[in-house]
């Protein structure tokens, strides 16, 4: 089962990547600044902290939304993709301030495990629906 390129799924997977493409704007742009008035130091977790929406969100997305043949993901498996993105992206961010402030944190570990945790349970869920609705077709 393909979907066109202009059916709702892919307009919207590709209506998701440039979300993802803003945020990953603004997630350079806040880090840029923030070194800037870091007196000089600075984290390699807050200059990568762009990353994260672009790899797991611009990228993916893009070429959900341009190839015909790649089904999208359900609503659910997206939802959770995206909380581990942004949970991978929050985590790097306050990382990187501690890093910048010269001080540490036990929570930060979770972080990384909550995000790699959601990350892997949409690519899961996004699996599992593609394998039930080839099963269906």
């Amino acid at each position: 089962m393909s979907a066109s390129l202009t059916s709702p799924e892919k307009k919207q997977m590709r209506r998701t990547s440039l979300i993802f493409f803003s945020i990953t704007l603004f997630c350079g742009l806040f880090s840029a600044v923030y070194e800037r008035f870091s007196h000089g130091v600075y984290s390699n977790f807050m200059v990568c902290l762009f990353l994260f929406p672009f790899l797991g969100g611009v990228l993916p997305y893009a070429v959900l939304g341009l190839a015909p043949k790649i089904p999208c993901p359900s609503r659910a498996a997206s939802r959770l993709y995206n909380s581990g993105i942004a949970t991978l992206a929050a985590g790097s961010c306050i990382k990187g301030v501690l890093d910048i402030y010269g001080t540490a944190s036990v929570y930060i570990p979770v972080y990384w495990a909550a995000g790699i945790a959601l990350t892997i349970l949409g690519f899961a869920a996004y699996l599992i629906g593609t394998r039930r609705r080839r099963a269906e077709a």
